[in-house]
């Protein structure tokens, strides 16, 4: 979600004592949602045993009891710490986050080491001849990766055949990217009661734009979460419905399993699927273009949908800038990349291809129907700069700079142009949306955008460099530039680096890259400016 922070904030107040302040603030509320995350997972734990999945059922329940207990010591230790300035709450996103994600690997971990190999086979999508994904697992590097995957939205995963899971951990997958699509802090500022209201302020903006549909804060990430858990429900019914009319041979529960869990990840724009070939599973072409809709649906900003529901008029979402562009990039992206694929013998369709993979690049999602190991260079640095750069609408679920700063900076440049036109001293209107701009909040909203995109895009070339010296000649710099912008702009669309026989430390700088875009730079970088200012300080 869109937060402009601003790249002054410094370090916390020095000192011993105001050291441990700070640090039991950032614990209570980080335990808080370590705590949250291990009662998560007893919803999975429920699907394994209706399934019959006993060993995940033991992983989930280990898993649970352990990262609640971890989270509610952390919690209860700190309870009484005061409540959190601004950079108090940047320091608990990304400490939070860094935390659900390592303690949310410990499912993969766990049943990737208790499994059967019995039961594993019977997982297996050939009868035992392919083992079972869950060996990927059993390095903890893998989980870690899959976790901050899930958690970010982002979809790249270390599972080579997903149905080989079991419907237990498929579900944990799914359940952690709906989760962190709207945002853990908003989660749980919307259930966990809280004593005193000072720091919810901060919390909330720490993890989006500060956009407000009610007067309060609870009061507003509660009606976010209402409206995200409705759309969820929709979207799932109109799969389900999709299921049974366009592949009929798929049966009752394993049609509505699906539908859920892709409507749990396409709401989200996490990617994540059921299906071994993601939506191309479904071996439908109906099927593809039906799951266009939770896309774009996710990509839409969740205050514009509140909204929406409460007017009920198409205007105000034309009225929206980032609506509109969204639609002008889909009805212009789709069809350049269509035309990039023409030719490619490895693209048998590349009408439907182009037109499924742009929307889920730009809104993204990350769902896969083609293979992008083939694509020429030109169609993936389309993808790249195009779709994945600027991803969706700010207050959506989507990573990337976000199309507001795109608008903004776009924006800019053509009022400049006009400017080269006009009378000196003429004074031209900067309207956004339902706002005009004074020519002081203008210069500072494109400056806080211009700023945004610049480090973006630095840690992206910074991470392109860094992989290409790694993997060298094994991989084109168009894939590779692929590869790390679908990785920093949590989308989840793969060229084939990403993969469990990955170099290590590629896979670590993919860890960093999903979990600096989801939380959108600052937060991870006042954590590191604290933590380094404590050793400087012995």
């Amino acid at each position: 979600m869109f937060a402009p922070w601003p790249l002054r904030s410094g370090p916390l107040p020095g000192g011993s004592e105001n050291r441990w302040r700070n640090t039991r603030i950032v614990l209570r509320d980080a335990g808080a949602l370590v705590a949250l995350t291990g009662a998560l997972m007893l919803l999975p734990l429920l699907v394994s045993l209706v399934s019959g999945e006993y060993f995940s059922v033991a992983s989930f329940a280990i898993a649970a009891a352990v990262t609640a207990s971890a989270g509610s010591l952390t919690y209860r230790a700190c309870r009484d710490a005061p409540e959190p300035s601004r950079r108090h709450a940047m320091l608990i996103a990304a400490t939070g986050w860094l935390a659900c994600a390592c303690f949310g690997a410990l499912p993969y971990l766990i049943a990737g080491h208790i499994t059967a190999d019995e039961a594993a086979r019977a997982l297996s999508i050939d009868g035992g001849s392919s083992p079972s994904s869950l060996i990927h697992f059993r390095n903890p590097l893998h989980a870690l990766f899959e976790s901050m995957s899930g958690f970010t939205t982002t979809g790249l995963s270390m599972a080579v055949h997903e149905p080989t899971l079991g419907y237990g951990l498929l579900f944990y997958r799914s359940l952690t990217q709906w989760v962190g699509g709207a945002g853990v802090i908003v989660l749980s500022l919307a259930i966990i009661p809280r004593p005193q209201i000072n720091g919810v302020l901060e919390l909330y903006q720490s993890e989006t734009a500060g956009m407000k549909v009610r007067p309060g804060i609870l009061g507003t990430a509660r009606a976010i979460w209402s409206v995200y858990l409705g759309l969820t429900l929709l979207a799932a019914a109109f799969l389900a419905i999709a299921t049974f009319v366009f592949v009929p041979d798929m049966g009752l529960i394993e049609g509505v399993f699906h539908a859920v869990n892709h409507a749990m990840t396409g709401l989200a724009t996490g990617g994540f699927s059921t299906l071994d070939d993601s939506i191309a599973g479904y071996r439908s072409y109906a099927m593809e273009m039906a799951h266009l809709a939770p896309m774009l649906i996710g990509a839409i900003a969740l205050p514009l949908h509140y909204k929406f529901l409460r007017g009920r008029r198409w205007g105000i979402l034309w009225r929206d800038p980032q609506f509109r562009l969204l639609c002008l990039m889909c009805l212009g992206g789709a069809p350049l990349l269509s035309a990039l694929l023409r030719g490619n013998p490895g693209v048998p369709d590349p009408i439907r291809e182009g037109i499924f993979q742009f929307v889920s690049g730009l809104t993204g999602t990350g769902w896969q129907t083609s293979n992008i190991a083939v694509w020429n260079s030109g169609s993936l640095l389309v993808m790249a700069w195009c779709a994945m750069f600027v991803s969706g609408s700010a207050g959506s679920t989507v990573g990337g700079v976000k199309l507001i700063r795109a608008y903004l900076v776009g924006r800019a440049v053509i009022r400049q142009v006009q400017r080269i036109f006009l009378p000196q001293g003429s004074v031209l209107p900067f309207r956004v949306g339902e706002r005009n701009l004074s020519a002081s909040d203008a210069h500072r909203e494109v400056a806080d955008a211009a700023s945004f995109c610049l480090l973006y895009a630095v840690i992206l070339m910074a991470s392109v460099l860094a992989t290409a010296q790694v993997l060298g000649d094994r991989f084109s710099l168009g894939a590779i530039m692929f590869e790390c912008s679908s990785a920093q702009g949590t989308v989840g669309l793969s060229s084939g680096i990403t993969d469990p026989g990955m170099p290590a430390l590629i896979e670590v700088l993919f860890i960093l890259q999903m979990w600096v875009g989801r939380l959108e730079i600052f937060p991870v970088l006042i954590l590191l400016t604290a933590l380094c200012s404590r050793r400087a300080r012995g």
